[in-house]
């Protein structure tokens, strides 16, 4: 036992207490002649003692005390509750959570809750909690998950067991485990074995199914859209099957292919031709085969976002160089871009793809014009057409290379984000390239999905040309997305954007962009990016959205949680990272939303997730906030289809549960040698120290004993005849 005192000054009533003795000392001092000195020592210390006792009552003690017990040890049983335990493959045709409960209920939990507490628990997407009756599962669990999320289900036992006496896991499962992480590290971290029960067949099923179809998620009206689908059949030596494609239930095309059955993939190739914009979807399905395992996975669903047409799109230069055989290549490996490039050689005629443009007709016909080197005063197309074809027409301009010198005023200086300030001849040298706070955050300068990386990407480009002491300066009402360091350092505007009338202007002042092709990081090609990024902002109408909303699918699977991604931006376009983004999610445009989600703050993003959502197809609209104002929304669509995660593969895994039990130290079981799983678990109790605490100040005894003491000196008094 342990004694100790809540309050504080234990000082100040040890000195109360050692006054308290010595006033019953000096009462008694004196007493008349009937009491001896025995008793008179027998009253003063029955003084004292009721004294004391008041005043360590007045402490407010506490005892404490510590026994060891011999603690139980618990049995957490988890019973797979995902769509594939639906499965009819058990042991004599049963379905397969069927046959688990059975010999749960059968073998296992009488034999162990015998030595040990046992508790139950469901798990698809997360863990839920089974109540026991008599010794065994109350009901069979319903078996509707759409994936099965084994790591998440460990890390949930691993919190609810945190200081108990955990002997083992008994996991009953088919060992499909599609969702989450890993999960040998929760299973090992739970510090007790695993002992797997798997259920199902592990043999080939009859099954034929669609797998991973592929398709453009940005096509165009009136274009062919290939779709690339894969169909697998097992269980069968090999058979003929047809393929259909469809969208909105009507079938498009029908091909035949011939399934070997071993389970290898046989590709099909579509191609589909949307007649309107906007978003379709389409299904590549296969019939039903009597006596397959499962059907859900017979059909698929594919989307992509449909534009009115492909960008059409003018290059020309007044004689070749890199810099137009660079942007003429980009442009033209760009699927949606059509392109027409005009050159001039000097004392020749015109070459190129077609010829100029010879009316404002024909120039009103395409939605940008890239110029490279370009004479601002008189470019190869008239200066007159193209301020019509910007302001008018709404069509987008980029000029590529450095501005020309002694033209302060006409052709197209009214137009271009900057502003000629010298005919003064300057040095030119090579200077690299940085991009500004709201260069950061333009999407046409957006080469990395990554907003950090994609700084760092733009930092490591090669050198361009440019001046050191520039001979322009960015309008007050443009944009500027990229510097490079000048005299004194001064920044030197290099790209740079602005609105004019219904369109928009971009120039990269500098020479030798082309480089940015030849070196980059691997897998991203900053020109390409660079190049076709501006025709497609340009195109957009060159607004620089303040609110950016999107999901990572456009189609996801029966059970799939749907992964929101927003980028907020403030006035000056820099990042606002205080922002508050609320995404609704409906079934159609003015829909009640079946889901609203508040996406958090990580980084330079706001990310959340929603559903999972019932098969079918869906709107979402996000809206931005910053304080109390409104600063931007964005819309999109996604759909959900039938086809569920669990019904990728019917067959049991027993390598996953064969390993998890390895790793923990257990041991994995089939139907057929379940007999032997309850003899060894190890239901070992173990000591633990019970620490228990009783406040004597805060119970009757301290008042029963002052009183007791007090009415004994009391009545000794009294046969004395004291008073």
């Amino acid at each position: 036992m342990n004694l100790s005192f809540n309050h504080s000054n234990s000082w100040s009533f040890a000195l109360l207490l050692v006054a308290a003795a010595a006033a019953a000392v000096w009462f008694y001092r004196r007493v008349p002649p009937p009491v001896g000195g025995h008793l008179r020592k027998a009253l003063m210390a029955l003084r004292i003692a009721a004294l004391s006792v008041i005043i360590l009552t007045l402490l407010e003690p506490v005892a404490r005390f510590e026994r060891v017990v011999a603690e139980r040890p618990v049995v957490a049983v988890l019973v797979d509750v995902s769509r594939s335990m639906s499965i009819s493959d058990g042991t004599g045709g049963v379905r397969r959570g069927n046959e688990a409960v059975d010999l749960l209920n059968g073998v296992v939990i009488p034999r162990v809750a015998r030595d040990a507490d046992v508790d139950i628990y469901t798990f698809s997407s997360e863990l839920r909690t089974l109540s026991l009756n008599a010794r065994s599962i109350e009901g069979m669990p319903t078996c509707e998950g759409d994936a099965t999320d084994l790591a998440a289900a460990l890390t949930g036992l691993k919190r609810s067991y945190s200081g108990r006496n955990l002997g083992a896991v008994v996991l009953a499962t088919d060992g499909a485990v599609n969702r989450g992480g890993s999960p040998y590290g929760p299973g090992v971290a739970l510090g007790a074995p695993v002992y797997a029960l798997g259920v199902g067949s592990s043999d080939e099923a009859l099954d034929v199914a669609v797998v991973d179809p592929l398709i453009n998620r940005v096509s165009y009206v009136g274009d062919a859209v290939p779709i690339e689908a894969r169909v697998v059949g097992s269980g069968f030596e090999s058979a003929r099957t047809s393929v259909t494609l469809s969208e909105g239930g009507v079938a498009i095309d029908t091909r035949t292919v011939n399934l070997p059955g071993t389970g290898e993939e046989v590709p099909v190739l579509f191609r589909a031709i949307p007649a309107s914009p906007g978003v379709h979807t389409y299904t590549v399905s296969v019939p039903e085969v009597p006596g397959e395992i499962s059907v859900a996975n017979n059909a698929r669903v594919v989307s992509t976002n449909v534009f009115k047409r492909r960008i059409r799109a003018l290059l020309a230069a007044p004689r070749p160089s890199w810099e137009y055989a660079f942007a003429r290549r980009a442009l033209e490996g760009d699927g949606n871009i059509d392109l027409t490039a005009v050159v001039l050689r000097e004392g020749s005629p015109v070459h190129g793809d077609e010829g100029l443009p010879g009316s404002i007709e024909e120039l009103f016909e395409y939605d940008v014009a890239v110029l490279v080197d370009a004479d601002w005063s008189t470019p190869l197309v008239s200066a007159d057409w193209l301020l019509r074809f910007i302001r008018e027409r709404g069509g987008g301009l980029f000029l590529v290379g450095l501005p020309p010198r002694d033209q302060a005023g006409g052709g197209l200086a009214e137009t271009v984000p900057v502003r000629l300030t010298s005919s003064d001849a300057r040095p030119e040298r090579e200077a690299r390239v940085r991009l500004t706070a709201l260069g950061e955050g333009a999407s046409t300068t957006r080469v990395s999905r990554d907003r950090l990386e994609n700084v760092t990407v733009w930092e490591s480009l090669p050198p361009v040309w440019t001046a050191v002491d520039p001979w322009w300066t960015a309008k007050p009402e443009s944009h500027v997305l990229a510097v490079a360091r000048g005299d004194e350092g001064r920044d030197v505007p290099v790209y740079v954007g602005s609105r004019e009338g219904a369109g928009s202007v971009l120039a990269l002042l500098a020479d030798g962009v082309w480089r940015w092709k030849l070196a980059g990081p691997d897998g991203v090609d900053v020109y390409d990016r660079v190049m076709v990024g501006a025709a497609r902002w340009l195109t957009a109408g060159g607004e620089l959205e303040r609110a950016t909303v999107t999901t990572d699918k456009d189609v996801y699977a029966a059970g799939e949680r749907i992964r929101l991604s927003a980028q907020v931006y403030r006035g000056d376009y820099t990042l606002a990272r205080d922002a508050r983004v609320v995404v609704s999610i409906s079934r159609g445009s003015g829909a009640v939303p079946v889901e609203t989600v508040g996406l958090i703050q990580e980084g330079d993003f706001h990310r959340g997730a929603g559903g999972p959502l019932a098969p079918g197809r869906y709107v979402f609209r996000g809206v931005a906030s910053i304080g109390t104002e409104e600063v931007g929304e964005a819309s999109g669509e996604f759909a959900v289809e039938e086809f569920s995660l669990e019904d990728a593969e019917g067959r049991r895994r027993p390598s996953t549960l064969r390993r998890m039990a390895s790793e923990t130290g257990g041991l994995y079981f089939t139907p057929e040698t379940m007999e032997e799983l309850p003899d060894s678990v190890p239901l070992e109790r173990r000591s633990a120290s019970v620490d228990s605490e009783f406040e004597l100040w805060n119970s009757p005894w301290p008042l029963l004993i002052m009183a007791g003491l007090l009415s004994t000196e009391w009545a000794l008094r009294r046969r004395k005849g004291l008073p």
